[in-house]
C-alpha cells in the first residue's frame, strides 16, 4: 500500500477510503461507490491502480465510447469473458450472461465494473442507471459497480427504494500539492527545454538548468500567477512546460544569470500574463520574449517592441484559432450572446437589443460616468455572471432567424461548458443555471467575423 502511495502522491486519505471500502479478495464488496470530483483530480488514476494493486477481475468502461446501452452492455461481457464476438441487447440478457458463464467461472471471485465518466449514463434509458446501481441483487456475484464522474450527487437522480451509493469525494489540488506534484516531473521538464532549444548548450549551463532551485523558483513564479484562475492538473502541466522554456531563455543567451531571482522574474512576469489569456487554447506560443526589466533605455524600448510585436503575433494565433473554430452556427450566437451578457450592465439590455427602447435622457451623472479612465469598462473589468432567461433573451434579440427553444439548442451550452468558452453548470435550467463568458475580446471578434456579426455595435462600452 506504501508503494501505490508513493505512485501517487496527495493521494493518501483517498486511497484508504477506497482501500478499506474494497477491502480483501475473502469479503464481499459494497454494492456501488460514487466516485466525484472535479477534473484532473486522480479519481480514474485512484481506481485503476488500486484495482491493479489488488489484482481484482475488473472491467474499465468509458461511458464516452459506450455511447448506447447494447455498446455498453457487450463492453462488460467482453471484459469479464474475453469473447470477441458477443451479442447482448438488454439488461435482461446481461444478467442473465453474469449469472450462467460468470458465475460457473468466478463464482465468488470480487468483481467491480467502473463507469468513467458516468455522467454519461444519464443520457440513456431511464432503468439503467438504476439498473446498474441494483447488479448485486440481480447477480449471484460478488460484483461492486463504481461511478467515476465530476459531476456532483445531486445531479443524478435516483429513485425511492434504490440503495445509494456510498460516496467518496476528491477535492481540488491545494497550491502545496500542485508544486508538489508538477515538481516530481522536474527531469522531464529539462530534457524537452534541452530537446526544444536551437541554441548550443554547455556542460556548464547544462548543470545550471539542471539544478532543482530552478525549476523551484520558476513553479512558484507560475502558480503565484495561475493558480487561481485554473486548478486543472492536465492544463497547468501543459502551461508550465511551454512557459518554462520562455524562462529559460534568458539563462540559454547568457543575459541573466540562474542565480538572479528578480531579474527572472521581471522578464517571466508580462509573459505569464499573457499566457493567462491562452489558457485551455492549447496555442503554440513558441516565439521568445526577451527580458523588460533592462538598465540601458535604448535597450528597454527595443525590448518593449519585441514584446508588443509577439503579443501582435499571438493575438493574430487566437484570432487564426477562433476563426478555424467548428462551432454550430447556432453555437456561435450563444457564444456572442453570452459575451454580451457578461460585459453589459443588465439594465442597458432594452437599450442595445431592442429597436423600440425609447428615448433616453442624458443625465450629468450619466455624462461624468462616461467620461471616466479606461480602466472602469466593463470589457477591462472581467466578466460578470449572467442567467441562463438572458442569455437566451440577447440571443433571440440578435439573431435574425425565428427558431424555437429545442433541447438542441440547450444542450449547445452544455457544448459551450464542455469546451470551457464559457463557465457554469452542464445541466441546463432556466431557473437556476447562471453562467459567465471566458473569452476575450479579440476571439469573440473573430467568431463573430464568420457570421458576419458586428459585437462592437451592442457593447456598452462603444456606446
Amino acid at each position: 500500500m506504501e508503494e501505490l502511495i508513493s505512485a501517487i502522491p496527495c493521494r493518501e486519505h483517498q486511497l484508504q477510503d477506497l482501500m478499506a471500502l474494497l477491502g480483501e479478495g475473502d469479503e464481499p464488496l459494497p454494492y456501488s461507490l460514487f466516485v466525484s470530483g472535479s477534473m484532473a483530480t486522480g479519481k480514474s488514476l485512484c481506481v485503476s491502480k488500486l484495482l491493479q494493486y489488488l489484482n481484482y477481475r475488473h472491467v474499465f468502461i468509458d461511458c464516452i465510447e459506450c455511447y448506447s446501452p447494447k455498446i455498453l452492455y457487450e463492453a462488460i461481457i467482453t471484459g469479464l469473458t474475453d469473447q470477441e464476438e458477443v451479442k447482448c441487447d438488454s439488461m435482461w440478457e446481461l444478467t442473465n450472461i453474469l449469472n450462467g458463464v460468470c458465475f460457473q467461472t468466478f463464482k465468488y471471485e470480487p468483481i467491480v465494473l467502473v463507469f468513467d465518466r458516468a455522467e454519461r449514463l444519464r443520457t440513456m434509458d431511464h432503468n439503467i442507471l438504476m439498473a446498474l446501481l441494483r447488479l448485486r441483487e440481480f447477480c449471484n456475484l460478488n460484483i461492486c459497480t463504481i461511478f467515476v464522474t465530476n459531476q456532483v450527487n445531486e445531479n443524478f437522480y435516483f429513485k425511492m427504494g434504490v440503495r445509494e451509493p456510498i460516496k467518496i469525494y476528491f477535492p481540488n489540488y491545494t497550491k502545496d500539492e500542485l508544486f508538489k506534484i508538477i515538481f516530481l516531473n522536474q527531469k522531464s521538464f529539462v530534457n524537452y527545454l534541452f530537446s526544444s532549444s536551437e541554441a548550443c548548450i554547455d556542460s556548464r549551463l547544462k548543470g545550471d538548468l539542471e539544478k532543482p532551485e530552478l525549476f523551484a523558483n520558476f513553479l512558484n513564479a507560475f502558480l503565484s500567477v495561475f493558480y487561481r484562475p485554473c486548478r486543472d492538473l492536465i492544463e497547468l502541466q501543459h502551461m508550465a512546460r511551454v512557459n518554462f522554456l520562455k524562462y529559460c531563455e534568458p539563462i540559454i543567451k547568457n543575459e541573466i544569470k540562474s542565480t538572479d531571482l528578480t531579474k527572472l522574474w521581471r522578464h517571466i512576469a508580462p509573459i505569464l500574463k499573457t499566457s493567462l489569456e491562452l489558457l485551455y487554447l492549447r496555442i503554440n506560443t513558441s516565439k521568445s520574449v526577451q527580458s523588460l526589466g533592462k538598465e540601458n533605455n535604448a535597450m528597454a524600448v527595443e525590448t518593449t517592441c519585441s514584446y508588443e510585436n509577439t503579443l501582435k503575433d499571438e493575438l493574430l494565433s487566437t484570432k487564426t484559432f477562433a476563426q478555424s473554430f467548428e462551432l454550430p452556427y447556432y453555437a456561435k450566437y450563444l457564444l456572442i450572446a453570452a459575451y454580451l451578457a457578461s460585459y453589459n450592465p443588465p439594465k442597458e439590455d432594452k437599450r442595445l437589443f431592442m429597436k423600440n427602447h425609447g428615448k433616453q435622457k442624458k443625465r450629468q451623472q450619466q455624462v461624468r460616468a462616461k467620461a471616466k479612465i479606461t480602466e472602469k469598462l466593463n470589457t477591462q473589468l472581467g466578466p460578470k455572471v449572467f442567467t441562463l432567461d438572458r442569455l437566451l433573451a440577447i440571443f433571440y434579440a440578435i439573431l435574425e432567424d425565428k427558431i424555437g427553444l429545442t433541447s438542441n439548442l440547450l444542450a449547445q451550452i452544455a457544448t459551450l461548458v464542455e469546451l470551457k468558452l464559457i463557465a457554469g453548470s452542464k445541466e441546463v435550467d432556466l431557473d437556476v443555471s447562471k453562467y459567465k463568458c471566458i473569452v476575450g475580446y479579440d476571439f469573440i471578434t473573430a467568431v463573430a467575423q464568420t457570421v458576419g456579426f458586428n459585437v462592437r455595435k451592442y457593447l456598452y462600452d462603444f456606446i
